[in-house]
């Protein structure tokens, strides 16, 4: 078995973009996925109405910008047959392996390799690990008793059957988050009666979605620069937020402002308009974009219950004041399980030490982001505290990997077998972020999937994009250590 420069878990954003980047710089890797197909969350999140709450320009590659865009916020399919276009013309596709789930990752410090072996038996042995599984595909459902027992159609957002017709059908959506405020819209035309179980409102602000026009496609095409122009003008707005999310969280409160005033306009009764309105800061949890979910409500066939669901029966679902309301189908929308992509997947480094039981017993953590001491030439894309709330994931996943690629030149240029972030670089760095974090928006009391069971935030950056691009831009020779041969 020949050692392979490195191999990467995923195909999503950040499994491509790494894998072009080693293929630019001649290098020799695999992908392995899980999935029959490139495109990550892209793939596997297929719910009515799925698409990107961020501008397709911005939420793309910056050297494969898109020219055909259909609209200022691409929809599922279209992220996706990019994502597949991109696979190919960067000729990295030859390099995928699918239906090829990991079973398990460990290194040796005799032969200073990863071993990588799938569910299906393949082995591979790389110098560098490249774990970019990603975190919105994983289904989280709620606690609640008696959910094996329904006898109609359960259904998740992140685990859509798209053969499953609901036209005619009484249809409970449970969950007001992202994925529901898209789905709400796209089924309330189609089925009998909708009804939303709404634990907590959402903070909803307009999307202001709209086509391409045929002008813009045509000037994009001869004048790609102008796509750059486009990018900086959406990204330079959306970095303007960060101050509000990480520093001064009263400033939200014009995003509030423009919640209330976009729910008045689009819902009709004052009863609803009340119920719809959030109790908490604007920014706590996800802040929403839509131009459809709201007028949803005036449809004579949805009805919003302000109950959660407080347990689930061959007919239907209870609420917590006692009803029971039946329906044909269920449909959670109840977000994902982001710690599971990574605390499920075996990784074993120095001394026998597993990621999940052992270095991150106490929680999700890593080095920026991206690098966990004794874990040598492993790299997390989209790792610990690398979220946004205000900008583009991809802009963070790029950053990454341009520090991921510095790790692997550097132990080139060295000679060296190994290299790895020290304890003491690790623990500083965790220490100022948590401080920070402190004085963010999504620290001011509301519950959020941002927060594990400890109320430790695992999941976001707190602070400007550039800035971390910034402390990935190179290595501090200080904070890591090399194992020579």
């Amino acid at each position: 078995m020949s050692t392979l420069d490195a191999v990467i878990i995923g195909s999503g954003f950040s499994g491509l973009g790494m894998a072009i980047a080693l293929q630019k710089s001649g290098r020799r890797f695999v992908v392995l996925e899980k999935g029959p197909g490139v495109g990550g969350t892209w793939r596997e999140n297929r719910y009515p109405g799925c698409a990107c709450d961020m501008p397709s320009h911005l939420y793309s590659f910056s050297f494969a910008q898109n020219p055909e865009w259909s609209q200022l916020y691409a929809p599922q399919k279209e992220i996706l047959a990019y994502l597949e276009r991109v696979a190919v013309d960067h000729g990295v596709l030859p390099s995928c392996r699918f239906g090829q789930e990991v079973a398990s990752c460990t290194w040796s410090d005799e032969r200073s390799t990863w071993t990588v072996t799938t569910t299906r038996g393949e082995v591979h042995e790389a110098k560098h690990l490249v774990l970019g599984v990603g975190a919105l595909h994983h289904p989280k459902f709620p606690e609640v008793s008696g959910r094996e027992t329904f006898t109609g159609v359960q259904l998740h957002s992140a685990a859509w059957d798209e053969s499953v017709d609901l036209r005619g059908k009484r249809v409970a959506v449970v969950g007001t988050g992202a994925s529901a405020i898209q789905l709400v819209p796209s089924l309330a035309p189609l089925v009998q009666h909708l009804t939303l179980f709404q634990r907590t409102p959402a903070w909803v602000i307009p999307r202001d979605d709209g086509p391409t026009s045929g002008l813009a496609k045509k000037l994009y095409r001869v004048a790609p620069w102008l796509m750059k122009v486009v990018r900086a003008g959406m990204y330079a707005k959306r970095e303007s937020r960060a101050l509000a999310f990480t520093r001064a969280p009263k400033l939200l409160g014009a995003a509030e402002w423009i919640g209330k005033r976009h729910l008045r306009a689009q819902v009709k009764s004052p009863e609803l308009q009340a119920r719809l309105t959030p109790a908490y800061s604007a920014g706590c949890k996800r802040i929403l974009l839509s131009d459809d979910y709201y007028p949803a409500f005036n449809r004579p066939n949805v009805t919003l219950e302000s109950c959660a669901v407080k347990a689930v029966t061959p007919t239907g679902l209870i609420t917590s004041d006692g009803r029971l309301v039946e329906v044909d189908a269920i449909a959670w929308c109840t977000g994902f399980d982001v710690a599971a992509p990574l605390s499920k997947l075996k990784v074993v480094g120095r001394a026998g030490r597993e990621l999940a039981k052992d270095a991150w017993r106490d929680g999700l953590h890593a080095y920026r982001g991206t690098t966990v001491p004794g874990f040598p030439n492993m790299y997390l894309l989209m790792g610990p505290n690398t979220g946004l709330g205000h900008n583009s994931m991809v802009y963070m996943i790029e950053s990454q990997i341009h520090f991921a690629m510095q790790h692997v030149e550097k132990l080139e240029r060295t000679g060296a077998k190994a290299i790895e972030v020290t304890e003491a670089a690790e623990r500083a760095f965790n220490l100022g972020l948590q401080q920070k974090l402190a004085g963010t928006v999504w620290a001011t009391g509301c519950t959020s999937w941002y927060l594990d069971d400890q109320g430790h935030n695992a999941v976001l950056w707190p602070g400007a994009t550039f800035a971390f691009r910034k402390l990935t831009r190179a290595i501090e020779p200080g904070d890591v250590t090399l194992t020579k041969g």
